[in-house]
């Protein structure tokens, strides 16, 4: 019985050291996905000065945990995330119109909002 109770547990922590959940509002679906030769830019604090055509809204959130996860950090884990999601909609490029990275005890997040566009 102790050995069940202990794996329950430890497969309990496991799940919850790592999560990422996202929200895709799509506002332009006509282009093709090109997940395995995508290259994705971002901009941060500014916008592309060639014109684009936005694909989509993004409302990403990671959260890990540092003992088994690591730290949530914008440049890693939401890029990542973004560019996965990116890529599948046939966008070549991310704006981040907001972030908050904070921390909470064992655990960091990363909640960023971003559009999804294609540059021309």
């Amino acid at each position: 019985m102790f050995m069940r109770s202990a794996a329950l547990a430890t497969l309990l922590i496991l799940l919850s050291a790592c999560s990422t959940t996202s929200t895709i509002s799509v506002i332009d679906a006509k282009y093709q996905t090109n997940q395995p030769t995508c290259q994705v830019t971002f901009f941060k604090k500014t916008k592309p000065e060639q014109e684009f055509e936005k694909l989509a809204q993004i409302e990403s959130h990671v959260q890990r945990n540092i003992f088994f996860g690591g730290d949530a950090k914008l440049e890693d884990q939401a890029y990542a995330e973004l560019k996965t999601k990116t890529c599948n909609l046939g966008g070549n490029a991310v704006i981040i119109n907001d972030y908050i990275e904070s921390r909470a005890a064992e655990f960091s997040h990363v909640h960023v909002w971003a559009t999804t566009i294609k540059l021309l």
